[in-house]
């Protein structure tokens, strides 16, 4: 009896800690949570507009326009901003359409029902598309024409948007050594033109402990794991007077560094990030994770930027609301804050 009650005190301070600091977490500036529902039994979307509300979660992102309409539907004069993406199916059959009727019918089934009543952040064409080669990024582009001609022909204004993700970049270590891939640059360079003549956003996917892991230059030049996890007292690298203490600014200023070696200047928002809490990597543990988000909310509730770009605050998502137990690509399924019935994932998110 003693020891039940002595686990149940253990689980009920565990579940104050994680709510303390998850208030800390929605108290951050420009942070949000993406709405993965890879999931065995996904919860409503009355439920994942409940936990949003309790949350104070202001900035979602919906990773497909077509199969969460249920998702849209719900955020309807909720006042959440909202970054919505078009599957990559929609955009090859958008792409191959040069008449844009398709990219009309499209918007026009998945986005102009909710245009009045949702807030509508970004629409995102694609995903992780960048990583396929050249004529998936060609595709990404083509489709981007054609949504942008039929958003002004339906009197629609959404800042469009792709996104790419670290491996893009050949260098990005120390910031102004980063530069895009030169075998993408002839379909990349004309696409991000596009984008910055019409008002388009970058969306990144940045996760820090999988960038540490995977690029030995960080171990090699003696980087601690705290560069990753953001703890950000002790300057690693002063690179062009430019002090860095965590890799969320460098690898930030990265890809604002390989924009301008384009001639290109493009405001740059964080569409994921996280840390992993379990697999078989040495650092994805519970604890560490909560760490991460703990020390990601630190960064951003003073609505700061980086140092290269410290006028533009890091708008940023955190990957993911709910954990994706449907999921088995590897760590992509321990991310999760919350599992499908609305309890907490990990009680290290106290710290």
């Amino acid at each position: 009896m003693t020891s039940l009650i002595y686990q149940l005190l253990i689980s009920a301070t565990s579940f104050l800690l994680f709510l303390a600091c998850f208030q800390h977490f929605t108290d951050a500036q420009g942070i949000g949570v993406t709405l993965a529902r890879d999931m065995q039994k996904p919860p409503p979307p009355k439920a994942i507009l409940w936990l949003l509300r309790q949350k104070n979660i202001k900035k979602v992102r919906v990773y497909d326009a077509f199969n969460d309409r249920d998702l849209l539907e719900a955020l309807q004069d909720t006042g959440i901003d909202v970054l919505v993406g078009m599957n990559n199916d929609d955009v090859y059959r958008v792409a191959a359409d040069v008449s844009s009727n398709e990219a009309a019918k499209w918007l026009e089934q998945n986005i102009k029902p909710y245009y009045e009543k949702v807030s509508f952040r970004c629409l995102q064409i694609g995903r992780r598309m960048s990583q396929q080669g050249n004529r998936q990024i060609s595709a990404v582009f083509q489709a981007l024409v054609h949504v942008q001609t039929a958003q002004k022909r339906l009197g629609l204004d959404i800042s469009l948007g792709i996104d790419l993700d670290t491996n893009v970049m050949t260098e990005s270590f120390p910031p102004s050594a980063a530069s895009f891939d030169v075998s993408i640059l002839p379909v990349l360079r004309p696409m991000l033109t596009f984008m910055e003549h019409n008002m388009g956003t970058l969306i990144v996917s940045i996760y820090p402990m999988i960038r540490y892991v995977t690029d030995l230059y960080y171990e090699y030049k003696g980087v601690s794991i705290d560069y990753a996890l953001l703890n950000g007292e002790t300057v690693v690298v002063t690179d062009n007077g430019l002090q860095y203490t965590n890799m969320m600014d460098g690898l930030m200023d990265a890809f604002y560094t390989s924009l301008k070696k384009l001639g290109i200047s493009m405001r740059v928002i964080v569409g994921e990030t996280g840390w992993p809490s379990s697999s078989e990597v040495k650092y994805a543990t519970q604890k560490l994770a909560g760490e991460y988000i703990y020390n990601l909310a630190e960064r951003l509730k003073n609505n700061v930027g980086t140092p290269l770009k410290p006028q533009w605050h890091v708008e940023t998502f955190i990957h993911t609301l709910y954990v994706q137990d449907k999921n088995n690509d590897g760590m992509y399924k321990w991310y999760g804050m919350f599992y499908p019935n609305g309890s907490p994932a990990n009680p290290y998110l106290s710290l």
